[in-house]
């Protein structure tokens, strides 16, 4: 065989190999493309659903503080009222017996007292 015949047919094969990379490189694109569109999607869904969730997270409690404001005002208020109730006893208890008063808060000053400075 002679020197141009063996250029030209190396040179067909080296066209013909690049030929085959090019294309096989353009199908692993084409492969790859696709892979990274539903990865994309796939993250998009889950940015979305995460971000339901924390909208219905909100919401839920939004309607449990709605549902509690009421109960904690009407709590508070029996507070208070037993409060002021308890007030308006100890002032009576006191103007009735004021001596068995003071030495009740003796007591308990003493009490107090004594707890405070043994620690």
């Amino acid at each position: 065989m002679d020197q141009p015949r063996a250029r030209d047919i190396a040179k067909d094969g080296a066209e013909q190999a690049g030929k085959t990379v090019n294309e096989a490189a353009e199908r692993v694109g084409e492969q790859v493309e696709s892979t990274l569109d539903q990865g994309k999607a796939v993250v998009e869904d889950l940015a979305n659903r995460a971000s339901e969730t924390g909208r219905q997270a909100v919401n839920r409690a939004g309607e449990f503080i709605e549902g509690v404001a009421p109960q904690a005002k009407q709590v508070a208020s029996n507070l208070y009222e037993q409060g002021s109730q308890s007030g308006e006893y100890v002032r009576q208890a006191v103007a009735q017996q004021p001596v068995t008063a003071l030495l009740i808060a003796g007591a308990i000053g003493y009490a107090l007292g004594y707890l405070m400075h043994r620690h």
